[in-house]
């Protein structure tokens, strides 16, 4: 029973009935899921607000398809952080041990070994990669969201280091059906190997493609062709993973899983990868 004066009650009741109808409508707004990004070989084209970073771990495992050395590990680290509307930087690491043949996906090379030789010996090597993310659009207005993204790589392996610019264009279109949105992503680059080696391409196309579904505002599958074009006599790298990211309760993390197979003999036979994602500050 009211207590209250009348026009005091009356104020009380359509508060409260403005609380309860506006809960649903705040959480209905909920920032969906990437559904383009890691542990993915795919990259959104959506840059950082001014401000938020965040910071991503991705640890994979892979098996070669030949070779005395089958087994590679790998570990990934990545910063980027929002610097002006649009912009992005990031910086990264990897590093990996086993059969590097495998690995030249996320950057390391072996050096030491010729076009598809069985990677008999068991090497480490990594590669650190700094660049900038540019947004051209943000894909309103039912134009897909475009960027471009540059980085320059250090390539750490048996031999002496190597160095490789690498332009990429993203683009990606969100179709929304409510909370079942679909997502398809491309990226479409270019790498180039400064003062290449006897016998080494010195230049090289990537082509990624994916298509995300979400299932939840917090949950996402997603399934990814990468192809990259490597040494002369080595087949094209060509991968297909399958998986999900999940944002975690508390809205900060993200954690992503990924399987794969490799189509092509130079490919691994297949690839267990898993990410998270750590949101370390918000925008401006």
């Amino acid at each position: 029973m009211c207590r209250l004066l009348p026009q005091n009650c009356a104020g009380a009741l359509l508060a409260a009935m403005y609380f309860l109808s506006a809960a649903p409508a705040a959480a209905a707004v909920e920032e969906p899921i990437e559904l383009a990004d890691d542990p993915f070989q795919i990259t959104d084209p959506v840059a950082a607000k001014p401000g938020a970073a965040e910071a991503a771990f991705i640890g994979a495992y892979e098996r070669a398809r030949q070779g005395s050395v089958r087994n590679t590990g790998a570990v990934e680290t990545q910063l980027s952080m929002g610097v002006v509307p649009g912009l992005e930087l990031r910086i990264g690491q990897v590093g990996a041990y086993g059969n590097l043949e495998t690995r030249r996906k996320l950057g390391t090379v072996s050096d030491g070994l010729g076009p598809s030789q069985d990677g008999g010996q068991v090497a480490w090597g990594g590669a650190t990669r700094i660049g900038a993310l540019y947004e051209f659009s943000d894909g309103r207005g039912g134009y897909p969201a475009i960027a471009g993204l540059i980085r320059i790589r250090t390539l750490y392996g048996p031999g002496k280091p190597a160095y490789e610019t690498e332009a990429v264009a993203l683009i990606g279109r969100t179709f929304p059906f409510g909370q079942q949105a679909i997502g398809t992503h491309l990226n479409i680059g270019w790498v180039a190997r400064l003062e290449p080696q006897f016998g080494e391409r010195p230049n090289r196309y990537l082509v990624n493609a994916s298509v995300g579904q979400a299932l939840s505002p917090a949950t996402a599958l997603v399934l990814t062709y990468a192809r990259e074009q490597q040494e002369r006599g080595d087949r094209d790298y060509s991968l297909i993973q399958a998986g999900v990211r999940h944002r975690l309760s508390g809205g900060r993390a993200v954690l992503g899983l990924a399987a794969g197979f490799g189509t092509t003999r130079d490919t691994p036979r297949y690839q267990v990868a898993v990410a998270l994602q750590w949101q370390l500050g918000d925008a401006w």
